[in-house]
């Protein structure tokens, strides 16, 4: 298999083939493995990255995955089938505001079988995909795990939903809340607002991190199709919200401000900030070349196919992210959130001030 891959060497003067070797072998599920390999001399993981394909027509695979293990070692990812043959249900809310935790927030489940987990205070979320990929599948997951939070002060949402759909049961339990073009400016240059008060908060008590409590919650901007909002959308909204979406980017996250952008289209000229969001989601795509504006340089070549996903509605929800340690691209799917699961994410939040802004009211 390697020798029909490319992937052996052969001494110049003796004619000797050598093979790189197999260290192990673990199988995670019936549809996925890991195979441990070790490299030859003048061998290095791109080699193999650029023969990934190769490889998973030789292994009768989906696709293979490259990573780095440590100097000379490398890992195949072997995705034989669909990790994800079953739509993923949420777990239960939880009951309070102490079980309830940020730093870590569950959203649906990784190719190795393990739960799939990630930060959202303190952190920046993108998530691209096509239409029907099941983009705010991530956004209702990281809502639920913030509800007992919400209704208890200690996060407050800002939602932007420009198509005035998907996001609009948010309306009840959200501090401020718009769809028309003006009301996305004037909730977005709010938020900026905000922190740049929670940054004069933080000098008079001589704090250098932001920490959540009810003085100073963590305010969460949620912009749904932010391709309208930062790129293609009427030029007063497009300019309105370019004017401070670089600095929220930039500067929010020390300040206790998250984001959760969803978008459709991710173009440099649409969403020129994509690198300052530390954790990028990227569903099915309809172009190779979305895969590496999201993810990241060559995260295409070492396994992220998105472009591959079928365009079906079993498919909603899977995608990938990156591994922070390796640089390496992991297949995961979100957890599926019905209307009955809404609903409850909805009931528990629960709106605990009297006084909303004349946005949010409207």
């Amino acid at each position: 298999m390697t020798e029909a891959c490319g992937l052996v060497t052969v001494h110049r003067v003796t004619g000797v083939i050598s093979t790189p070797r197999i260290i192990r072998i673990r199988s995670h599920s019936p549809s996925t493995e890991t195979v441990y390999v070790r490299l030859l001399l003048g061998q290095t993981p791109k080699l193999w990255e650029e023969a990934a394909e190769a490889l998973a027509v030789a292994l009768k695979a989906e696709r293979v995955g490259i990573e780095k293990v440590r100097p000379q070692v490398i890992a195949l990812i072997v995705q034989r089938s669909e990790p994800f043959g079953q739509v993923i249900v949420p777990p239960d809310l939880p009951g309070d505001a102490d079980a309830a935790s940020l730093g870590r927030v569950y959203l649906g489940e990784t190719e190795y079988g393990n739960d799939w987990h990630a930060p959202l205070i303190g952190q920046h979320w993108l998530i691209s995909g096509a239409t029907g990929s099941g983009k705010n599948s991530v956004t209702w997951m990281a809502l639920r795990a913030c509800a007992p939070l919400i209704r208890d002060g200690l996060v407050r949402l800002h939602v932007v939903n420009p198509k005035g759909t998907e996001l609009n049961a948010l309306r009840s339990v959200s501090y401020r809340y718009a769809e028309a073009d003006a009301d996305i400016v004037d909730v977005v240059s709010g938020f900026w607002t905000v922190m740049q008060d929670r940054k004069r908060v933080l000098a008079e008590q001589g704090r250098r991190t932001f920490e959540m409590s009810r003085e100073t919650p963590l305010d969460l901007l949620i912009i749904d199709e932010l391709g309208a909002v930062t790129g293609y959308g009427d030029r007063s909204l497009t300019k309105g919200v370019q004017a401070v979406f670089p600095l929220i980017l930039s500067q929010a996250r020390a300040l206790g401000g998250s984001v959760i952008g969803a978008l459709q289209e991710p173009t440099k000229d649409v969403i020129p900030q994509r690198d300052l969001f530390s954790l990028r989601v990227c569903l099915r795509a309809t172009s190779a070349g979305h895969v590496d504006m999201v993810l990241g340089e060559d995260m295409r070549r070492r396994g992220a196919l998105a472009d591959e996903i079928p365009n079906e509605a079993a498919s909603a929800g899977i995608g990938f992210v990156v591994k922070q340690r390796s640089r390496t691209p992991m297949r995961v799917r979100a957890a599926y959130c019905d209307d009955a699961d809404i609903a409850e994410l909805v009931r528990v939040a629960g709106w605990p001030h009297t006084e909303l802004s004349t946005t949010a009211a409207g």
